[in-house]
């Protein structure tokens, strides 16, 4: 019974230390990504926003962040998983219009430990006519070990946005169910 015991506890112990820490932060179904902070202890968060022109906005996101890369012209960053050795994981949105109504604002823009970047946003009046959200994050290793990130910004231009969903968008909600049934 001894022998049994030990190997089954050890056996335990190697499981729960194996096991990865992650840290996840995502902007949701309604937001997008404007602003992005590393903590000096190297944990990333972006920050999320509801311009009050998104609701004509239509993107589909994945359930989870299993990207290193949203490297399409019609996708941004909905979300990150950091896990427990710094690596970082991408959600990515698409927006097949993107490219339409976008403007890339700062191609490698760059941050590291304890700095931060905000996005701007456009008003006439009280109305959003642009904003700044994030299309891509590349994690670049530092020779100290270290993460730095070089963020994609678009512009976004609200003026050019469609009325109506497209038709698979529509398709993609759930529960669909086909009319012509």
């Amino acid at each position: 019974m001894r022998r049994l015991f030990l190997p089954t506890v050890t056996l335990i112990l190697l499981l729960i230390l194996q096991t990865t820490v992650t840290r996840a932060d995502y902007c949701g179904e309604h937001k997008v990504p404007f602003g992005m902070e590393v903590h000096k202890n190297g944990n990333v968060n972006i920050l999320c926003s509801r311009p009050n022109c998104h609701e004509k906005k239509y993107a589909e996101c994945p359930e989870r962040a299993t990207s290193t890369s949203c490297s399409t012209n019609s996708s941004w960053v909905g979300g990150v998983t950091q896990h427990s050795d710094g690596g970082l994981r991408l959600m990515c949105c698409e927006y097949d219009l993107l490219p339409v109504y976008s403007t890339i604002q700062y191609q490698k823009l760059q941050i590291r430990r304890g700095e931060y970047f905000e996005g701007d946003e456009q008003m006439d009046g009280d109305t959003v006519i642009s904003f700044d959200l994030i299309g891509d994050i590349e994690q670049i290793k530092e020779p100290d070990g270290n993460f730095s990130y070089n963020l994609l910004i678009y512009r976004y231009h609200c003026g050019n946005i469609p009325d109506t969903p497209p038709a698979w968008y529509m398709k993609k909600q759930w529960p669909y169910w086909d009319k012509e049934q």
